[in-house]
């Protein structure tokens, strides 16, 4: 594992390049995994020296994440729009739960990186994980979500165990079609419907338009 860093003494640069050098970071992780990757290939991939890509990012850790604090970012809009729905009525936990797949599979490559690739070994104890804390965020909207629904009057611990088993059903499916696409599936539409339905024990299109 690269662990190298490059001291910055002036303001990270941002703008297109270090756009590009996120999205050649992203492909390459998706591609060939974290620990294969380095960041002279990522710096060869977008056309620079490997000291110029220090300019923008100190290592391959902030590399990682940033692409994967991103992939969370963007899910964790899309589920508080989702939760904010459901608060309206004009939502319900069916259609949250197909929030969640379709961006999985929307965004694949972000999604293997965040859900799919080992992590290095955590640091010490009290080192603040980037990537677990924004996963912790997206996670904690579904259990709300789960919480003003079909967990209604459930314990907090039986909340969370609810929340963390239909989460990990909802992964199977998105890490599942994401990593064998070539499994003869069933119609993916329908079959993300149907799948969906079954987690949340719920009628297919029950509820409103998220």
């Amino acid at each position: 594992m690269e662990s190298e860093t490059r001291p910055s003494r002036k303001p990270r640069p941002v703008g297109p390049r270090r756009e590009e050098i996120l999205a050649a970071a992203l492909k390459l992780f998706s591609e060939h995994g974290v620990h294969a990757v380095t960041t002279r290939q990522i710096a060869s991939a977008v056309g620079i020296s490997q000291p110029s890509l220090y300019a923008f990012f100190p290592n391959k850790q902030a590399l990682e994440a940033e692409v994967c604090t991103r992939a969370f970012g963007e899910l964790t809009s899309r589920i508080t729009g989702g939760v904010e729905a459901l608060k309206r009525g004009s939502c319900d936990i069916y259609d949250l739960g197909k929030i969640y797949v379709e961006f999985g599979l929307a965004h694949p490559d972000a999604y293997r990186l965040a859900f799919m690739v080992e992590k290095p070994t955590p640091g010490p104890s009290g080192t603040r994980d980037p990537i677990l804390a924004a996963g912790l965020k997206a996670f904690s909207l579904l259990r709300e979500a789960v919480g003003l629904t079909i967990g209604a009057g459930l314990s907090p611990k039986e909340l969370e165990l609810m929340a963390q088993s239909l989460w990990a059903s909802l992964h199977g499916l998105v890490s599942l079609l994401i990593a064998r696409p070539n499994f003869p599936w069933s119609q993916r539409t329908r079959l993300v419907k149907s799948h969906v339905a079954r987690v949340f024990q719920v009628r297919e299109g029950c509820g409103g338009s998220c």
